[in-house]
C-alpha cells in the first residue's frame, strides 16, 4: 500500500489487494439491491426459457466480468488522505464523489479482517459517523498498523475527559472475552432471525410459475420414480409433494443457519475500559466496539421461534440514521442468541446498574386498549364480511367465522397483555409483543423529545399514550391513565433538563 508517512495529508492509494474486497462488495450489492428488481426475469427465465443452464452460465460469467472491470476502474479512481482533522475520499467511475468526514463525527472506528487481507496483514476500517449512512467511510485493505495510526490519531483528536479511555485497542492488554458464544448456539440465530420467511415473501408473487416449474420439473420424475420402485402409483403423488416440501423446507433452514454462522462465528464480548467489544464472523473477523455512554437504549427480543428454544436477542442501539427509519450499519451492536441467565450477565456489562430487564414488575396498560384492538381490527371487518357474504354462512360456512372471532380475540388479547411499562425514576423499561415479546430500556435523560397522545374517547376514560423520541428511534406506550402519564412526563422532562450527563 501507498502509505506516505512524511506527508499524511497527500493523496493515497489503497493496497491492490482491496480490488478483491471491491469486486466482492459490488457482487454483493448486486445480488441485495437487484434481486427484487430481477424477480421477474427470474421467474420467466425458470419457467420459460430453454437451456437454462446455458444460458445462466452466460449471464453470470458476463455479469462477473463487468463486475470485475468496474470494480478495477473505481480501485484506480480511489484515493484518501488524512489531515489534521478529517478524512478525505475521492471515489467514483462515472460519478466522480468527494467525502469528508471530520474526526469529531467519528462515533467508533471498527477494523474486519476478511479472509482474503489476513495473509497480507491488511484490514479493512470502517468510520462510523452520525447522520446519513451516506457519510460511512471504509478503508478497504490498509496495514493493521497504518490503520490503528489512525484510528489513535481520531480519539486524540477527540480526547476530552469522557474520551480519555478511547485508545487503541491495539494497545490494550489482551483481556479474555467476557461471553463467549458456541457456534451450536450462534446457528440457532438462524432460525429466529426469520430471513426465510422473508424470501419467502419475496418469492410470493411467483408462486404459480414456481409450483408449475416444480411439477414439470422435479414432481412428475420424482413421482415415476417413486412409482417404478414401489410398483404402485397409489400414494406415489402424496408422497412425492412430502419430499418436495420437506427438502424446500430443509434447504432454507440450511441457508439461514449458515448465514448466522457466517456473520457471528466464534463470537466474543469483552468489557475494556468502558467499551464493549465484540469480535466474530467466519470469512471476515469483524471487529467492533461501542462506549457505553453512547448507547441510546437497549432492546432485549424474543419471538416465537426464541421462544420455543428459551432464547433470546440484545440489540445495543446508538444514534438513528437521520435519512431512513433504520439504525445505520455498525450502528447496532447484536448479541445474538442468549439464554436467560446470559442475558442479565450482558446487560451487567452493558449497562451501569444490574439489570434483570425481563423480571422487572411492569404495569400493565388499560383493558380499553383490547376493546378497541379487537372491534376495530377484527369484529368490524369479520361483521362486514359477513354481511356481504350472508349466504355461505347459513349454507355451512359459520363455523369459519366462530373460529376466526375466537383467534381475533385471543390474539388481540395476547397483544394487549404484552404492553408493559415501568420507570424507577431514572430508567424507563418497555414492554411489547404479540407471541414473542420485547423488552426496551433506557436512560431518562437520553430523551429528545416526549409526548401524550388522546383520543376523545381516551379523554373521557383518562387514559393516555406515551411515546418517546430518542436519538436511537421512537417507542410508544398506549392506554395508560393520564395522572401517572403527566407524573412520568414532568419527571423524565425534569431529569433531561437538569442532567450534567452527556446522551452520546
Amino acid at each position: 500500500m501507498n502509505t506516505n508517512k512524511t506527508n499524511p495529508a497527500a493523496w493515497q492509494k489503497l493496497s491492490p489487494v482491496a480490488i478483491v474486497y471491491f469486486v466482492l462488495h459490488f457482487i454483493v450489492r448486486f445480488v441485495k439491491d437487484g434481486f427484487i428488481n430481477a424477480a421477474p426475469a427470474l421467474a420467466i427465465w425458470v419457467t420459460q426459457v430453454e437451456n437454462k443452464l446455458f444460458w445462466f452460465i452466460s449471464v453470470v460469467s458476463a455479469l462477473v466480468v463487468v463486475l470485475v472491470i468496474y470494480a478495477v476502474l473505481y480501485y484506480l479512481n480511489f484515493r484518501y488522505k488524512i489531515t489534521e482533522h478529517e478524512i478525505v475520499l475521492r471515489k467514483g467511475v462515472f460519478k466522480k464523489e468527494r467525502v469528508t468526514l471530520n474526526f469529531a463525527k467519528v462515533q467508533n472506528v471498527n477494523l474486519a479482517t476478511p479472509f482474503y487481507f489476513a495473509p497480507f496483514s491488511l484490514v479493512n476500517s470502517h468510520f462510523d459517523a452520525a447522520g446519513s449512512s451516506q457519510q460511512e467511510v471504509v478503508l478497504p485493505g490498509i496495514s493493521i498498523d497504518y490503520a490503528n495510526t489512525m484510528r489513535d490519531q481520531i480519539f486524540n483528536y477527540r480526547a476530552m475527559p469522557e474520551h480519555a479511555e478511547q485508545q487503541s485497542e491495539a494497545q490494550e492488554d489482551a483481556n479474555t472475552p467476557d461471553l463467549t458464544l458456541a457456534n451450536f448456539e450462534v446457528a440457532k440465530f438462524g432460525l429466529m432471525s426469520g430471513m426465510m420467511f422473508l424470501v419467502l415473501a419475496a418469492l410470493a408473487p411467483f408462486t404459480t410459475q414456481i409450483i408449475d416449474y416444480i411439477k414439470q420439473d422435479f414432481a412428475a420424475p420424482l413421482t415415476e420414480l417413486i412409482t417404478n420402485s414401489l410398483n404402485s402409483n397409489e400414494h406415489a403423488e402424496i408422497a412425492a409433494g412430502t419430499i418436495i416440501v420437506l427438502s424446500g423446507i430443509g434447504i432454507f433452514v440450511l441457508a439461514s443457519l449458515l448465514g448466522a454462522l457466517i456473520r457471528f462465528y466464534n463470537y466474543e464480548l469483552s468489557l475494556e475500559k468502558n467499551k464493549i467489544k465484540r469480535v466474530s464472523g467466519l470469512f471476515e473477523r469483524h471487529q467492533m466496539s461501542l462506549s457505553i455512554n453512547k448507547i441510546q437504549s437497549i432492546e432485549v427480543k424474543q419471538n416465537w421461534i426464541a421462544k420455543l428454544l428459551k432464547r433470546y436477542t440484545i440489540n445495543c442501539k446508538q444514534i438513528n440514521n437521520s435519512h431512513a427509519n433504520t439504525v445505520k450499519k455498525g450502528q447496532s451492536l447484536i448479541v445474538p442468541v442468549l439464554t436467560k441467565s446470559q442475558v442479565s450477565e450482558v446487560m451487567n456489562l452493558c449497562w451501569d446498574k444490574q439489570v434483570a430487564i425481563t423480571d422487572i414488575p411492569f404495569q400493565p396498560i388499560a383493558i380499553n386498549y383490547f376493546y378497541k384492538t379487537y372491534l376495530l381490527y377484527w369484529l368490524l371487518p369479520l361483521t362486514i364480511v359477513s354481511i356481504s357474504a350472508y349466504e355461505p354462512l347459513i349454507n355451512g360456512a359459520w363455523p369459519l367465522l366462530i373460529v376466526l372471532m375466537l383467534a381475533g380475540a385471543g390474539l388481540s388479547f395476547l397483544r394487549y397483555k404484552r404492553f408493559g411499562f415501568y420507570f424507577d425514576g431514572e430508567q424507563v423499561f418497555t414492554r411489547k409483543g404479540l407471541v414473542g415479546v420485547s423488552y426496551k430500556v433506557f436512560k431518562g435523560f437520553k430523551i429528545q423529545q416526549i409526548a401524550t397522545i388522546q383520543t376523545p374517547p381516551m379523554r373521557k376514560q383518562q387514559l393516555s399514550t406515551l411515546r418517546f423520541q430518542l436519538a436511537s428511534g421512537g417507542i410508544t406506550i398506549p392506554y395508560l391513565p393520564s395522572s401517572y402519564v403527566n407524573q412520568v412526563m414532568n419527571q423524565l422532562i425534569f431529569l433531561a433538563e437538569t442532567s450534567k450527563k452527556r446522551w452520546m
